[in-house]
């Protein structure tokens, strides 16, 4: 089940959390929209099943102005992806200004320190680990919406 709104539900919801999830497994990406509805962010959902897909998005919506009601709030990103890995876009959304801006929670199936800080050296500003807990992902949005939530 993809996790898809279109261009114009998007523009109506461009003043609130637009969610980006790559994540290729289908129940892991349904669980973390069920739990994201707990937290109260039921707003504006784009799936996307690999690494190479979500970059290519990105990088269409920081080029395009009329896109920018798309723009992403906070990415979270599944650390082993078909096509391009989790630390592959990492690498390549903090080679770009306007991307590096993105909140970033990597998901992975680990809770090992030395990846945590791998990722975290690339530019990830949180980890959870698969299954996501409720309470952990409530952790991230304690300060939330950030005071400017567009980062281009």
């Amino acid at each position: 089940m993809a996790l898809t709104v279109h261009t114009t539900q998007a523009l109506e919801v461009s003043r609130t959390a637009v969610i980006l999830i790559a994540e290729d497994n289908d129940g892991h990406a349904s669980l973390m929209k069920r739990k994201l509805k707990r937290c109260g962010l039921a707003q504006a959902y784009h799936r996307f099943r690999d690494g190479q897909e979500v970059l290519d998005f990105l990088v269409k919506v920081s080029k395009s102005t009329h896109l920018q009601p798309l723009a992403p709030h906070i990415l979270f990103l599944d650390g082993c992806m078909p096509k391009m890995t989790g630390q592959e876009v990492l690498r390549k959304i903090q080679a770009n200004h306007i991307l590096q801006t993105i909140p970033l929670t990597i998901i992975t199936t680990t809770d090992d320190a030395q990846e945590r800080e791998s990722f975290k050296a690339l530019g990830c500003t949180s980890h959870l680990k698969k299954p996501v807990e409720i309470q952990a992902l409530r952790q991230i949005f304690i300060h939330w919406p950030p005071d400017n939530p567009s980062p281009t």
